[in-house]
């Protein structure tokens, strides 16, 4: 299983990728539209990873407790570092402010909400993403999943405790709330994120792969790899299948394929496994390094960068925007790797 482990540590390095690509929206030719998605990846790629590793091993309240403090410290440390370098950041950017003749509209610590007192606390205690008493997408806005997985990681721990490692129980469970989560979403859009809620979907379409994968015996080779993604995708083209079913049949597909197939030996190629390791670290940082990189471009370097409401977009040279991108993300993953190394790695311990 170690093997599998690797293809899908690949595939969160990959994810992690497409979100840092979203997240510089310019002329670049690397700028990838539709990089969000795959931010709900992450939560089926976790909901059958935890699935895997867990759900034979709560059997009581101290098991849970166990956990939860894994995750804890799996999630914290980093999210904790990276709310505390935003902090500096707006600190920083105050004080330049005060010295040097910037821009009027280029605020510290924005009046719009995103800096607010009330956030950063909820930051603390990783509820940004659950409640709907703040902006979910305040400070560090990528730790918004955070938020959210952590507490998918609670109630996955809480039910499967509840129904006593009983698999036929927990995943008619799912099932349900797969099936209403529309309606459990309306019915508590005052008090619960919708956010959260449909991350809990996908964590739960996860989840459901994970007991298809024990019971399948076959493998298939690169081609009906090939085939069956195709007719899938073909499939979603023509009757719009949620995302999650997307994403579960290739999460499935990557799973079940041997391995002695190209793609697999491709998935443990070992710089993209080390790049899935440290991933949840490049993920966190990688938009303060893109917003501390493009400040030292305009105010250093002198690059200009088209402005749209007080807010630096791209250069809008496809060339330029493309080279930022590159270094921007090389950037990020080497700083990563030392948050992974000294960080991560020192808490998981």
């Amino acid at each position: 299983m170690s093997n599998k482990i690797n293809s899908l540590e690949t595939l969160r390095g990959i994810a992690a990728l497409m979100v840092a690509l979203y997240h510089y929206p310019s002329t670049s030719f690397l700028y990838f539209e539709d990089g969000f998605l795959a931010v709900y990846f992450f939560f089926s790629l976790s909901g059958f990873v935890i699935t895997l590793n867990y759900f034979n091993k709560i059997n009581n309240f101290n098991d849970l407790i166990r956990f939860q403090t894994r995750r804890f410290f799996r999630l914290y440390p980093v999210h904790l570092l990276l709310l505390l370098t935003v902090l500096c950041i707006q600190f920083l950017k105050l004080i330049a402010l005060k010295f040097f003749n910037l821009d009027s509209t280029n605020y510290a610590f924005s009046p719009v909400n995103i800096f607010s007192l009330t956030d950063f606390f909820q930051h603390i205690f990783l509820t940004q993403s659950i409640t709907n008493f703040g902006n979910f997408l305040s400070w560090n806005s990528v730790a918004w999943t955070i938020s959210a997985e952590f507490y998918a990681y609670l109630i996955f721990g809480l039910l499967t405790l509840i129904v006593r490692r009983n698999k036929k129980i927990f995943i008619i469970l799912l099932l349900l709330y797969i099936l209403f989560e529309e309606l459990i979403t309306l019915s508590l859009k005052y008090y619960i994120n919708s956010v959260f809620l449909n991350c809990l979907f996908y964590f739960s379409i996860g989840s459901i792969v994970y007991f298809i994968y024990e019971k399948t015996k076959f493998r298939i080779n690169d081609f009906y790899f090939i085939i069956f993604l195709l007719i899938v995708i073909s499939y979603n083209k023509i009757f719009y299948l949620n995302n999650a079913i997307l994403f579960a049949v290739f999460i499935y597909l990557i799973l079940i394929i041997k391995h002695n197939t190209i793609l697999f030996k491709c998935l443990n190629f070992s710089p993209l496994v080390y790049f899935g390791s440290v991933s949840y670290s490049f993920y966190m940082i990688h938009q303060s390094v893109l917003y501390l990189y493009i400040q030292s471009l305009k105010f250093i370097f002198g690059i200009n960068f088209n402005n749209m409401s007080g807010v630096t977009t791209n250069t809008g040279n496809p060339y330029y925007d493309t080279l930022i991108m590159l270094s921007y993300i090389a950037i990020s993953l080497f700083i990563a790797s030392f948050i992974y190394k000294f960080v991560e790695q020192k808490f998981r311990r």
